[in-house]
Order: C-alpha cells, then sequence, then structure tokens
C-alpha cells in the first residue's frame, strides 16, 4: 500500500513539474515574441518618418508645377521628385501592410514567413526610398531651382553630368560591398552590412525567433 501511494505520489509529481515546465516554456516563448514585437516599433518609426518625406516630395513637386515650368529638365526634375514621394509613400505602406499580418499567436514558423515578407518588403524600400538618394539629389536641386525659375542644367550642364557619375560609382560601389559581405567568411561583416541594409530592428525581431525556434527544437529532440 505504501509502495503504491509513493509511485502515485510520484506521478503527481512528475506530471505537476512536467506543467511547470510547459508553463515556464510558454511563458519564455511569449516573452521572446513580445520582444520581437517591441523590436520592431523603431522600424515602424522610421515608416511614418518615411510617409512624412514623401508627402514632402509630392509637396514640392506640386508647389512646381504651380510654377508652369517650360524647360524639359526642371520638368524632368519635378517628374523625378514626384515619384520618389509617391515611391516613399507606397514602399513603406507595403512594410505596413506585411506589419500588421503578422499573426504572433501562430507557430514560430509562421512568424518567421511574416517577418520574411516584411524583410523583402524593406528591401523595396530600401531601393526605392535609400539607394534612390545617389541621384535623387540631382533632381532635388533642379526642382529647387526651378521654384525660383532657374534652370540649373542650362546654366551648369556639369554639375548634372558629374553627379550623375558620382551616383553610379556610389551605388556599384554598394552594390558591390553587399555582395562581398554575403559571400565572406566573416560573420561580423555580413552582420554589420545586414543591420545597415535591413535595419537593426528587423534584425534583432528575427533574432528572438531564431532563439525560440531553436530551443522548441531542442524540446522536441
Amino acid at each position: 500500500m505504501e509502495l503504491n501511494e509513493l509511485k502515485s505520489t510520484w506521478q503527481v509529481l512528475e506530471k505537476t513539474l512536467e506543467r511547470g515546465n510547459q508553463l515556464s516554456a510558454a511563458i519564455w516563448r511569449q516573452q521572446k515574441l513580445d520582444a520581437a514585437n517591441r523590436s520592431l516599433r523603431p522600424l515602424k518609426l522610421n515608416q511614418a518618418f518615411q510617409i512624412f518625406f514623401g508627402v514632402l516630395f509630392i509637396i514640392l513637386a506640386g508647389l512646381l508645377w504651380s510654377t508652369k515650368p517650360t524647360a524639359i529638365s526642371v520638368i524632368l526634375g519635378g517628374i523625378f521628385v514626384q515619384a520618389y514621394g509617391i515611391g516613399c509613400v507606397m514602399t513603406a505602406g507595403m512594410v505596413f501592410s506585411s506589419l500588421r499580418r503578422i499573426d504572433y499567436a501562430a507557430s514560430v514558423v509562421e512568424v518567421q514567413g511574416g517577418l520574411a515578407r516584411v524583410r523583402r518588403a524593406y528591401g523595396i524600400c530600401v531601393l526605392v526610398a535609400g539607394l534612390s538618394w545617389w541621384f535623387l539629389w540631382i533632381p532635388l536641386v533642379m526642382l529647387l531651382a526651378g521654384l525660383v525659375h532657374i534652370n540649373l542644367y542650362a546654366h551648369a550642364p556639369s554639375v548634372i553630368w558629374v553627379g550623375m557619375a558620382i551616383g553610379v560609382v556610389g551605388l556599384l560601389g554598394t552594390y558591390g560591398m553587399y555582395v562581398y559581405s554575403q559571400r565572406s567568411s566573416n560573420v561580423q561583416l555580413r552582420q554589420l552590412i545586414e543591420r545597415a541594409s535591413f535595419g537593426r530592428s528587423l534584425h534583432n525581431a528575427l533574432q528572438q525567433l531564431k532563439e525560440v525556434r531553436t530551443f522548441e527544437e531542442e524540446i522536441l529532440t
């Protein structure tokens, strides 16, 4: 009788410990998911600022159209600036849409898939709103000059051509650095370029989920 009671007590203790471990694991998982969600706040703020600047550039283009420019170069400058503003708003909207579609109550794999979609959207955002600045400053300066009825290309065409040459070199250099970092065995360099390209907040969120997935895989094995 005492042996049976001991076995029964031990089984109850084992079940209690198992439930306690499961509860602790669930709490830890939720904390990691919450941390991943919080780490995305800077990304959301960044996209909000991007929308603001996109609207600002659209307004600048509108001001240029109100002056009724006739020079082709000035008109082209206004078109590029307005297209940039629209692109900023659209790509930021893509990132926000991807963020809203993440279900943190789902499995870690599904959440990682959601963040992968955010990463792809943000990659497009970087191309449109970030790397384009190697060239965008040229139409922006042309637009600002056009607002005071100055045709920059007619007065200083060398500024435009030299700026375009610098932009080509800068863009190729940026691309070359990214490709080199991806092929390099230097993990620190790869992570540095990754954070610079896709943002520290998105990188941190992915790291949080990677820890959760690794932990769950260790439990299963």
